[in-house]
């Protein structure tokens, strides 16, 4: 199996694959070393160089994990941050919520003040 079998497979299922390291052959040279990923205890993580449907390879002792991302985060971090990391995008935003209703609180801080001073003009 090669690893383009591997991405159209991914892309086919829509899932996660494991892949015995016996299976498969080396890296082509347009994958790399990265640690733009979530960890799942892997000894390293690989992606190949396409901006779109990219392949995201976690490599284990005896095997591999992979499978595709809409969009490559090295290119277009907010794709990815949206559509295929969404439980981070909404705990980010989720928690940049909480922090100004927070701030808001206990500092009575307004983003967009609701009065304002009205100054007699010379």
């Amino acid at each position: 199996m090669d690893w383009e079998e591997v991405r159209e497979e991914c892309i086919r299922t829509g899932e996660f694959i494991t892949i015995s390291k016996k299976d498969v052959q080396e890296f082509p040279s347009f994958f790399e070393e990265t640690n733009m990923g979530l960890s799942k205890g892997e000894l390293k993580q690989f992606r190949d160089n396409r901006p779109t449907q990219s392949l995201h390879i976690h490599e284990f002792p005896d095997y591999y994990v992979a499978h595709v991302d809409l969009f490559n985060p090295k290119f277009h971090p907010v794709a990815h941050g949206i559509l295929d990391t969404p439980g981070i995008a909404l705990t980010l935003v989720g928690g940049a919520i909480s922090v100004y209703f927070l701030t808001k609180a206990i500092k009575k801080y307004d983003l967009v003040p609701m009065k304002y001073e009205h100054r007699d003009q010379l």
